[in-house]
């Protein structure tokens, strides 16, 4: 048996009040820890798929996918009793690619824009009392930027 591997994080009981919603392409992960430490949450849930909050949209999800990734959300919502959602896309996706391998870059991006206002107003609807908010992330002279996206 290998022995225990000890980190330097401490366990903390409560659950986050914050959970993100996002693709699982690792390039943006630390992006992604930064920019929700600077909204204020250092730490956070994290429900990562490829798509993100697209897999919450019909228009962008296999209605398998979108079953899945709504129940996971509900639980986490309601689990943990968060407070806040925070949905990010990302520019060259390669899950918006492969879904509509017909459109191009510009025209993904904005299926990406939509999915994260329907993503966001689906939220509101069924979890009134969470707050709800939506990023965009691009990379600018080599660093991610995130836009904030009106839901």
């Amino acid at each position: 048996m290998k022995p225990t591997i000890h980190t330097t994080q401490h366990f903390h009981p409560r659950h986050p009040p914050a959970l993100a919603i996002y693709c699982s392409d690792g390039r943006f992960t630390r992006a992604v820890e930064e920019l929700l430490a600077s909204l204020g949450h250092a730490a956070l849930d994290t429900l990562t798929m490829p798509g993100g909050p697209g897999l919450l949209v019909l228009s962008s999800a296999l209605p398998s996918d979108r079953d899945a990734v709504g129940r996971a959300a509900r639980f986490l919502i309601r689990g943990h009793e968060l407070a806040e959602v925070v949905l990010l896309a990302h520019e060259g996706c390669g899950y918006y690619r492969a879904r509509h391998p017909n459109r191009l870059s510009g025209a993904i991006r904005e299926v990406q824009l939509a999915d994260l206002k329907s993503a966001a107003h689906l939220l509101r609807l069924e979890h009134p009392s969470v707050k709800v908010s939506a990023y965009f992330a691009r990379v600018l002279d080599g660093r991610i930027g995130f836009d904030p996206v009106a839901t």
